[in-house]
């Protein structure tokens, strides 16, 4: 017997994005569009997804209900109103979203230990500030900000550079932001969407 496999969401466009946070909200929106669908960059493939995602979950050592593609690659355009809301396209990244309680501990505890004197890079520097003031509230780690910071910096970097190998994210940079829980992913998530909703809703 064939496996019955979930239903997820079809592809959105932008303007259907928006209707939907008019209807249900931004916790709706947000749950159903960005984190409970198959990703756009997979065009509608689930088992394909199932597969990249087992993959990059055992490089990783996480399992693999806890990876989730955000951002374009995920919704099909950026919800970044500076980018103008820009449709995925050729050069696009491919935004992952990692939720692992044990990797978060590890690389809070690192980058709360780092001594910033020693940080001669000013860029590493800013990124390590940012982490410590906004991003560790919001319990998420910017791993390809901070990842050489970090003690799985080795095969972190090995399976992002495998996944850029793998189709359909094949030639494109893989990102990884890490999450200590799911409500940290959804609640990270929903303020940014607050923070745009008038930019999203004037566009």
């Amino acid at each position: 017997m064939a496996e019955v496999v979930a239903s997820k969401s079809p592809s959105v466009s932008l303007d259907e994005f928006k209707a939907s946070i008019l209807k249900n909200g931004i916790e709706a929106a947000a749950s159903t569009h960005l984190m409970d669908r198959i990703p756009h960059v997979f065009d509608n493939d689930w088992e394909l997804y199932r597969t990249w995602k087992r993959k990059l979950a055992k490089l990783i050592e996480v399992d693999p209900l806890n990876v989730t593609i955000i951002g374009s690659g995920g919704i099909g355009f950026s919800l970044n109103p500076y980018k103008d809301f820009r449709p995925f396209s050729e050069t696009s990244d491919i935004d992952v979203a990692v939720v692992s309680e044990h990797h978060f501990a590890v690389a809070w505890r690192a980058l709360r230990t780092l001594k910033l004197p020693d940080v001669r890079n000013n860029k590493d520097r800013e990124a390590i500030k940012e982490h410590r003031t906004n991003y560790i509230y919001w319990g998420t780690i910017a791993t390809d900000k901070v990842l050489h910071y970090l003690p799985f910096v080795r095969p972190w970097t090995e399976a992002v550079a495998a996944m850029a190998g793998e189709r359909p994210t094949e030639e494109r940079e893989i990102k990884i932001r890490l999450y200590r829980d799911y409500d940290a992913l959804r609640s990270y998530h929903m303020n940014g969407l607050e923070a745009l909703v008038a930019t999203l809703m004037a566009s």
